[in-house]
């Protein structure tokens, strides 16, 4: 009886039930396509607030941050302040190795009156999977801009900040010399931080020159991380077990600097909250719109279903008061009305998800100009929660017209 019922009831008014697929399709479709992005492009913005430069700084122990390239700098005085230049690829070998998506380890010297730092600038390594990585200060800083071309490592090559450039005149393809020895411009970098008042050198050749071999000062990382929480900040001295093990296994920045902490012994792991609060801003932003849109749209669906099964249910009154007074309780009709509204809303929701997963490529592919996959998943969730808006939305008039009474219905004649 009832699928019959339903099956009879759905082919009424076929314009009205239209448009309540077609607003139901509309909502789902927006929420599949700001979910689906949302999910995907996560580490895809990251990756590209990235560009920001490090996020984490490492440091002997024994050392003061005060000097290096980036906004946060280390000054180290006696040996004790050095790190080895082969601990250097440790740091992938964390949990979170894979989310570390630059190193770039650094020497800082005196020239006179000019600081000089030996960096990598493109420099292989190979990491515990075997793979060799490509790292150094342009992976570190993609967004430098460069008067000229990158230096090579293996080589007399320096690079010089806008800043030295502006006050000596100096230009790429000048021959200049530096802690002694000379050395050519084979660009200008203009980074909007230190490094714009240094001169950068292969860090080989600044290792050779200060007579250092194999020791650095500093290492800047760059991460992958999750913005950061209550939880986040919360005393590692404090946690349980249970709650140190979530922690450690959350790509929190200050989770990744402890763990490189323990890859490094005797170094000190920072973040630079400056980026790191940033990007978790930006992030945080980003997907509480996304979020805000989704919700708007399912909240303007149902409301439309609301709008449409209220009306519905008005020119339906007599039906209802003929099926409650042959004996119909309450609930049954309440059952029959509501599997036709879930089966409009379903239908809706069908139409609207798969709508929604070419929407959410179009997206990626115009906004972020990246490849958006959605989970095969999100349409099926998708499809119940339109069952639910639909559900959600006709409630209130359902429930006004099974709390009539059949006798005055029928009395009046509607």
């Amino acid at each position: 009886m009832i699928a019959r019922f339903v099956q009879d009831s759905i082919r009424r008014a076929p314009r009205r039930k239209a448009l309540i697929i077609a607003a139901i399709a509309m909502g789902s479709a927006v929420a599949t396509s700001m979910i689906g992005v949302m999910l995907s492009i996560g580490d895809k913005v990251n990756r590209e607030l990235r560009a920001a430069g490090a996020n984490i700084v490492v440091t002997k122990r024994a050392a003061g941050l005060t000097g290096g390239v980036g906004s946060v700098t280390t000054s180290a005085v006696g040996s004790a302040n050095f790190i080895e230049e082969a601990e250097v690829p440790k740091i992938k070998s964390i949990f979170w190795g894979l989310n570390i998506l630059g190193l770039s380890p650094s020497l800082l010297a005196q020239d006179g009156a000019r600081q000089v730092q030996g960096v990598w600038f493109a420099h292989p390594i190979k990491t515990p999977e075997g793979a060799t990585m490509i790292t150094g200060v342009r992976a570190v800083n993609p967004v430098w801009g460069v008067r000229g071309r990158w230096a090579e490592d293996l080589s007399n090559e320096c690079m010089i900040g806008a800043g030295v450039a502006r006050r000596t005149g100096w230009k790429a393809g000048a021959e200049i010399t530096v802690l002694g020895a000379p050395c050519k411009i084979s660009g200008v970098i203009s980074s909007g931080d230190d490094a714009d008042d240094r001169i950068l050198l292969p860090l080989a050749r600044v290792q050779e020159l200060t007579k250092r071999p194999g020791l650095i000062d500093r290492i800047d990382v760059t991460a992958l991380t999750k913005p950061e929480d209550d939880f986040a900040r919360k005393d590692i001295k404090t946690m349980t077990p249970k709650e140190l093990e979530l922690w450690s296994c959350t790509n929190y920045v200050v989770s990744i600097a402890h763990q490189i902490e323990e890859a490094l012994p005797g170094t000190q792991a920072r973040p630079v909250r400056r980026v790191a609060d940033s990007e978790g801003k930006v992030l945080d932003k980003v997907g509480g719109l996304m979020g805000l849109i989704t919700l708007a749209a399912l909240l303007s669906a149902g409301l439309t279903v609301w709008s449409l099964t209220a009306t519905t249910m008005i020119e339906r009154r007599g039906e209802i008061a003929i099926m409650q007074a042959i004996g119909a309780a309450r609930w049954l009709v309440a059952v029959m009305l509501g599997v036709e509204i879930a089966l409009v809303g379903l239908i809706g929701g069908l139409i609207g998800a798969v709508t929604g997963v070419f929407l959410a490529r179009f997206v990626g592919e115009s906004v972020f100009h990246d490849t958006v996959e959605v989970s095969p998943v999100l349409p099926f969730i998708i499809m119940f929660a339109a069952m639910l808006v639909a559900l959600a939305g006709a409630a209130q008039p359902l429930r006004r017209t099974l709390r009539m009474e059949p006798a005055i219905i029928l009395r009046e004649g509607i």
